[in-house]
């Protein structure tokens, strides 16, 4: 029972522990608000020395916590109890308070909607459909990186095409027009909201996404990252999971002031 108090914390950190203790620890949470209190803290505390690349300071807090004996046995049911064991660990923690605080504060001043989009955009490389007879005007001006060429072809056709809507916009993406890229990609939404089709769907999201956040937009961006990050069939889950919560929270911030 000792070992289990002395671990207890760090595997519900590490969500390590039987289904039957995380509900027992959650309801706490959920219920206490001087644990919630805590909890948020820790998690603050633990994603910015995260961020921070820390690691060697997380492990240390980690195995401090592990020598500190509780004084009391941990039951949920008690909440002085937990307590007891999560003021040792918010001590320890307390050691790398400034290294945090200063973290944060670099965040703040460094993270941008530009910044974001430079970390996080890639190429969009247009792939060859096996059995394809032939290559059209647009996607051989793509190919050429012929930017102003692709959006001459757009423009030569109907624009209701999902693949020539969305090589248009691209080409405007690379040509930082960003008004006329965002319009194109939004059309390529819409398209498939009316049709309940899915062609182009998760390239348009992402790369409206890096298209606002180009132009210094990130409102719109957020909502479209966080989108893409909570589904992982998502052609860019993987992508927009190099966006850390915390750049998105401070975009947010930076956004509403």
């Amino acid at each position: 029972m000792e070992d289990r108090n002395e671990h207890l914390l760090i595997n519900f950190f590490d969500r390590t522990l039987e289904e039957r203790e995380m509900r027992e620890v959650e309801e706490l949470i959920n219920t206490d608000l001087e644990v919630r209190n805590q909890w948020q803290y820790l998690q603050l505390a633990v994603e910015a020395v995260e961020y921070a690349a820390l690691y060697d300071q997380v492990a240390a807090v980690k195995e401090n916590f592990r020598t500190i004996q509780p004084v009391e046995v941990l039951q949920p049911s008690n909440k002085k109890n937990v307590r007891v064991i999560m003021r040792p660990f918010m001590r320890v923690a307390a050691a790398v308070l400034v290294l945090i605080v200063g973290t944060i504060a670099y965040k703040y001043f460094t993270v941008s909607a530009t910044h974001v989009y430079e970390k996080t955009f890639i190429a969009y490389n247009l792939s060859t459909t096996r059995g394809q007879a032939t290559i059209t005007d647009i996607e051989q001006a793509y190919r050429n990186k012929n930017w102003n060429g692709v959006i001459a072809a757009a423009n030569s056709s109907s624009l209701t095409d999902n693949k020539a809507l969305f090589l248009a916009a691209m080409a405007h993406l690379q040509l930082q027009n960003f008004a006329a890229a965002n319009k194109l990609f939004e059309q390529v939404l819409r398209n498939n909201s009316q049709t309940g089709d899915d062609y182009f769907q998760d390239e348009a999201q992402f790369y409206l996404a890096m298209s606002n956040l180009a132009d210094n937009h990130p409102a719109q961006a957020i909502i479209l990252l966080q989108q893409i990050r909570a589904d992982k069939n998502h052609l860019y889950h993987q992508q927009a999971m190099q966006v850390g919560k915390m750049d998105l929270q401070l975009l947010k911030i930076k956004a509403n002031r």
